[in-house]
């Protein structure tokens, strides 16, 4: 099987005596926006990390974006929805876990720094 040669756009291609011109095909494929929510996810893998919420929605971030590169956009969403709750509950529960240490600590080391102040 011998190797064909193909024109450049534009040229004719003669084959079976037949002529048959190139052209360049363009293809335009509508945008597909994907909300992959990968900063979100940096900042609770990095700060806000409770029961490693922050590390799976770092995860699901990474794959929505490797799907929405490979052209699977329906399974990127769902990557991209799976992230978004995930940094949504990282969120929340870092955020009541802190608040429950400040209370604490306000609480045990109240009566510690008011009997210091009684001279």
């Amino acid at each position: 099987m011998a190797m064909q040669n193909y024109p450049a756009p534009g040229e004719s291609m003669k084959q079976d005596d037949r002529v048959f011109t190139a052209q360049p095909v363009i293809l335009s494929m509508p945008d597909q926006k994907v909300n992959d929510d990968i900063i979100f996810s940096t900042f609770n893998l990095h700060f806000c990390n409770p029961c490693c919420l922050g590390f799976g929605a770092f995860y699901n971030s990474i794959k929505a974006r490797d799907n929405r590169l490979l052209g699977d956009i329906p399974m990127a969403r769902s990557y991209g929805t799976r992230a978004r709750k995930l940094n949504i509950a990282a969120v929340i529960i870092g955020s009541i876990s802190i608040l429950i240490v400040i209370i604490v600590l306000a609480k045990s080391f109240g009566p510690v720094v008011s009997s210091h102040h009684r001279f």
